[in-house]
C-alpha cells in the first residue's frame, strides 16, 4: 500500500467563506480525531486538494468567485476519488439531484447537526478507503495479468477481495454482455443469485438494462428503472467503465450500482413537504382574511336571537347558523394554529403521567364507545423535555382518532417504551432521516406508540393521512394529523404510522430524550 495512503484517508479538508461555520466545522471534525484543513474559497480548496493527500472534502455551494457547483465539477475530472460532502442551505428535491448528478457524495441541508457532519464525514473517508483499496487491488490484479504469471486461484482470491470491499453492486462482463461475476449485494438488489446469472446474457435476464453496457466516456452517476423478473421494477443508479486487457484493449464492462429506493423515498418526502408548506402558508393567509367577516357574522345572528321575537322554526334556523359559525371558526382557529410558528414551552414531562390526564378525560368517551384500553409501560423511562399542553393536543387527538376508528368491544393499546433511533419503525425512522439526516443510530427517544383492532388504514392513503386537509372522516377537517406532526417536529422528533386493512393501525411518536446541540 502506498506509504501516504493511511494519512490521507484521515485528512478532511473544509472549504466554507464563512469564517464561524468554517472554523465550528474544522472543530467538530478534528474532535473525532481527524486531521482537519480549512479553506476560505473554492481556489484556496481546490489547491489544498492537489497538494495535501486528503480523504474527504467538505464543500459549501455558496462561495465566492468559483462556486461550489463549479468546485465540484472541477473535483470530478481532477480528483474523482475524493468523495464530496456538499452543504447547502437550499433543500429543493431538484437542487439536491443536481448536486448528486454532478458527483456529490453526500449533502448535508443547513441548518444541521453536529452529529450529522460526522456522520457525512466518516462515510465519506471509508468510501475513500474502499475506493483506495478497490484500485490497489485491481492494479495488482492487471499487473499480474501483464506478467501472464496469474494462477486461477489467485485470481479468484482477488476477485473475492474485491467484491468483499464492494459496498455496492458490482457486475462484471464479457465483450458479449455475458455475466463473469456479480458480488453478495449485487445479487440482493437485482434479486438473482450467482449460479443463475455468471454465464448469462445480462440482457437475456434484464432485457432493459442495455445503459448498463453503454460506457460513456466522462459520464456521472446514471439512473435506470431496471425490470427485474417477476415485474419488479428496481430503481439504480449506477456508473460503467470498460475492463481493459493485459495490451489495454476492451475485454468486457464493470458496472457498479446501487439501490435507489430509499433515495426516491426521500425524494418524495421532500416534494410533499415542499407542497404542504406552500398549501400551509396560503390557508393560513385565507384564515385570516376570513376570521373579521366571520365575527361579523356571528354577532348579527346572536343580535337577532336576543333582540328579534322570531317564531320557532326561525329561531331553529339561527340556532343552526351559529352552530355552523362557532365549526367555522374552530376550522379557522386551526388553521392559524398550523400556520403560525410554534413557541414551545419545553419543561420536563413524564409521559406516563400526562396518559393518565388523557385517559381520565377521556373515560366517558371510551364508556360510550365501548372501547376498552390497556398500556404497557417499559422500564426506566426518564422525563422528555417538552411543551407539555402541546403533547396532551397530540396524544388527545390521537386517542380520538383510534376510538374513532374501533368498532364497539375493540382494543387500544398505548405503549411507552425507550428505544434507540436505528430500533425505530421504518416510517418513523424515514420521518426523522429527511428532517435531521442520518444522525446517531444510538440516539434513545421515548416512544408512545398508540394501537387499535380498527378497519385499517388502505394502502393508497397511507402516505396522505398527515397532508394537509386530508380526511377521510364525513366530518373531519383534515387539519388533526397535520397538527400533530407539525408539533412533534418541533419536538425534534417524528411521528409514523403503520396499518393493515381489517386488523388495526398503529401511530408511533418518537421524541427524544435531550434536544439535539445548537444548529447553524
Amino acid at each position: 500500500m502506498d506509504a501516504m495512503l493511511p494519512i490521507a484517508i484521515e485528512t478532511v479538508l473544509v472549504v466554507d467563506d464563512e469564517h464561524f461555520v468554517r472554523e465550528l466545522c474544522v472543530e467538530i471534525i478534528a474532535g473525532e480525531g481527524y486531521r482537519v484543513l480549512a479553506a476560505q474559497d473554492a481556489e484556496e480548496g481546490l489547491r489544498l486538494a492537489r497538494q495535501e493527500p486528503v480523504g474527504a472534502i467538505v464543500l459549501d455551494l455558496m462561495l465566492p468567485r468559483i462556486s461550489g457547483f463549479e468546485a465540484l465539477q472541477i473535483l470530478g475530472k481532477d480528483l474523482p476519488d475524493i468523495p464530496v460532502v456538499v452543504m447547502t442551505a437550499h433543500s429543493s428535491q431538484s437542487r439536491v439531484i443536481d448536486l448528486l448528478k454532478l458527483g456529490a457524495y453526500d449533502v448535508l441541508l443547513k441548518p444541521f447537526e453536529p452529529g450529522d457532519l460526522i456522520y457525512s464525514t466518516r462515510r465519506a473517508l471509508e468510501r475513500h478507503r474502499l475506493l483506495a483499496e478497490n484500485k490497489r487491488l485491481l492494479r495488482e490484479l492487471q499487473d499480474n495479468i501483464q506478467a501472464q504469471a496469474l494462477e486461477l486461484s489467485r485470481g479468484r482470491q482477488l476477485l473475492e477481495n474485491i467484491i468483499s470491499h464492494m459496498g455496492s453492486g458490482l457486475l462484471l462482463t464479457d465483450r458479449e454482455g455475458r455475466i463473469w461475476m456479480i458480488n453478495n449485494h449485487g445479487q440482493e438488489t437485482l434479486g438473482v443469485t450467482a449460479a443463475q446469472a455468471v454465464g448469462q446474457r445480462l440482457l437475456d435476464l434484464f432485457p432493459s438494462a442495455g445503459p448498463l453496457l453503454d460506457v460513456q466516456v466522462g459520464s456521472l452517476l446514471r439512473e435506470l428503472d431496471l425490470q427485474a423478473p417477476g415485474g419488479r421494477a428496481v430503481p439504480l443508479g449506477f456508473n460503467n467503465s470498460l475492463l481493459l486487457d493485459a495490451s489495454g484493449q476492451p475485454e468486457g464492462t464493470i458496472i457498479i450500482f446501487r439501490d435507489l429506493s430509499d433515495l426516491r423515498a426521500i425524494r418524495a418526502e421532500v416534494r410533499r413537504k415542499d407542497r404542504l408548506a406552500a398549501i400551509g402558508e396560503v390557508a393560513a393567509g385565507v384564515a385570516h382574511e376570513i376570521r373579521n367577516p366571520l365575527f361579523g357574522i356571528s354577532s348579527v345572528a346572536q343580535i337577532l336571537m336576543t333582540e328579534v321575537k322570531f317564531d320557532p322554526v326561525h329561531q331553529e334556523l339561527l340556532a343552526a347558523m351559529q352552530a355552523e359559525i362557532k365549526r367555522l371558526n374552530s376550522l379557522v382557529e386551526d388553521l392559524l394554529d398550523y400556520g403560525r410558528p410554534s413557541k414551545l414551552q419545553r419543561t420536563p414531562q413524564n409521559l406516563e403521567q400526562i396518559w393518565d390526564e388523557i385517559l381520565g378525560l377521556a373515560r366517558e368517551e371510551l364508556a360510550e364507545a365501548n372501547v376498552h384500553v390497556s398500556r404497557e409501560i417499559g422500564d426506566e423511562l426518564p422525563p422528555v423535555p417538552a411543551d407539555g399542553n402541546k403533547l396532551r393536543q397530540v396524544f388527545l387527538n390521537l386517542l380520538r382518532n383510534a376510538v374513532q376508528a374501533t368498532p364497539p368491544g375493540g382494543q387500544i393499546t398505548i405503549r411507552l417504551l425507550r428505544i434507540s433511533r436505528g430500533a425505530l419503525p421504518a416510517p418513523v425512522q424515514r420521518a426523522l432521516a429527511l428532517k435531521a439526516g442520518n444522525g446517531d443510530p444510538a440516539r434513545e427517544y421515548a416512544v408512545s406508540a398508540i394501537s387499535d383492532t380498527g378497519l385499517g388504514i388502505p394502502a393508497a392513503d397511507l402516505d396522505r393521512i398527515f397532508d394537509l386537509f386530508f380526511t377521510t372522516k364525513s366530518s373531519g377537517s383534515g387539519l388533526g394529523l397535520a397538527i400533530c406532526q407539525r408539533i412533534v417536529e418541533d419536538h425534534d422528533g417524528a411521528i409514523g404510522a403503520a396499518s393493515t386493512e381489517q386488523v388495526g393501525s398503529t401511530f408511533t411518536v418518537a421524541l427524544p430524550f435531550q434536544p439535539g446541540p445548537p444548529s447553524f
